[in-house]
């Protein structure tokens, strides 16, 4: 294990939350798309794109890859969430609620 990898390893943490969002989350992009929601979720798509486009502009000047990989991991988990509360409204039940038995 190098000196690269030990300086990388904050990044991937970072990123890894932005993807343990997504998994816990579950497949809402397929959910709104095989039930005929694609306008909801291209809206979640867009709205995660702003977003990380803004925190890319204004936390990679001074934060770097660190800002990168902050912006990438929120808008990642703004997207999914969206989905989840869109599945919640439209479909009637919680992705998110994985203790539930069925």
């Amino acid at each position: 294990m190098g000196p690269n990898f030990v300086r990388v390893g904050l990044f991937l943490i970072v990123l890894a939350g932005g993807q343990f969002v997504n998994v816990v989350s579950g497949s809402v992009g397929y959910l709104l798309t095989m039930t005929g929601h694609e306008r909801e979720l291209r809206l979640n798509m867009l709205v995660g794109a702003i977003t990380c486009l803004t925190l890319s502009l204004l936390l990679i000047p001074k934060y770097e890859i660190l800002g990168g990989a902050i912006a990438t991991s929120i808008s990642i988990a703004l997207q999914n969430l969206l989905g989840v509360f869109q599945v919640n409204r439209l479909l009637g039940f919680n992705t998110l609620a994985i203790w539930r038995r069925l």
